[in-house]
C-alpha cells in the first residue's frame, strides 16, 4: 500500500507542477500579447480557467495527503482521550461520505455536459467537469489513509502561539 501512495503522491505532484506551470505560462503570454503586442490569445482565458479547475480539485487531494485542509481542532484539543477516537472516526466518516457523494454528483454532472463544447477551444466540457470526480476520488483515498493513521494514533496539533504585533 505504501508503494501505491508513493506513486499517487508522485503523479499528483507532477500533474500539479505541470498544471500550475502551464497556467502561469499561458496567462503570462496572454498579458504580454495584450499589453505589448496589443493582441490577445483567443483561447488563453478559457484554458487558464480549465487549468485552475484542475489545480483546485487535484490540489485538494494533494492537501488531504498531509491532512492539511483547514480544520477547527479546538474541540479535539479539549476532548478527553476516551472520546477522541470516536470523534475522529465520526469526522473522517463524514469527510469520506460527503466526498463520495461529491464523486457521484460530479460524475452525473460530467455525464450531463458530455455533449457541450467550449466556445474558444471547442473542447468537450466533460474534460473540465471530469476532474471533479477524479480529484475527489483521490481525496477519498488520502482521507482513508489519514483516517487509519488518526485512529491508530490521534494527531492533535498543538495550539499555535499567538503572534504579537
Amino acid at each position: 500500500m505504501k508503494r501505491f501512495y508513493a506513486i499517487l503522491d508522485h503523479v499528483l505532484y507532477w500533474l500539479l507542477f505541470i498544471v500550475l506551470g502551464s497556467m502561469a505560462g499561458i496567462v503570462a503570454a496572454n498579458v504580454f500579447g495584450r499589453f505589448v503586442l496589443e493582441q490577445s490569445i483567443s483561447w488563453a482565458e478559457e484554458v487558464a480557467k480549465i487549468l485552475l479547475t484542475y489545480m483546485t480539485f487535484l490540489g485538494a487531494a494533494y492537501a488531504m495527503r498531509d491532512n492539511s485542509h483547514y480544520a477547527f481542532d479546538f474541540l479535539v484539543q479539549k476532548m478527553p482521550p476516551k472520546l477522541m477516537r470516536p470523534f475522529l472516526a465520526f469526522r473522517w466518516a463524514a469527510v469520506i461520505i460527503m466526498s463520495a457523494l461529491l464523486v457521484y454528483w460530479s460524475a452525473q454532472a460530467t455525464i450531463g455536459v458530455r455533449d457541450w463544447v467550449m466556445p474558444s477551444t471547442n473542447l468537450n466540457r466533460a474534460l473540465v467537469y471530469g476532474v471533479a470526480p477524479v480529484g475527489t476520488f483521490f481525496l477519498i483515498l488520502y482521507a482513508l489513509r489519514c483516517c487509519v493513521a488518526d485512529l491508530k494514533q490521534p494527531q492533535v496539533h498543538p495550539q499555535e502561539e499567538a503572534m504579537e504585533i
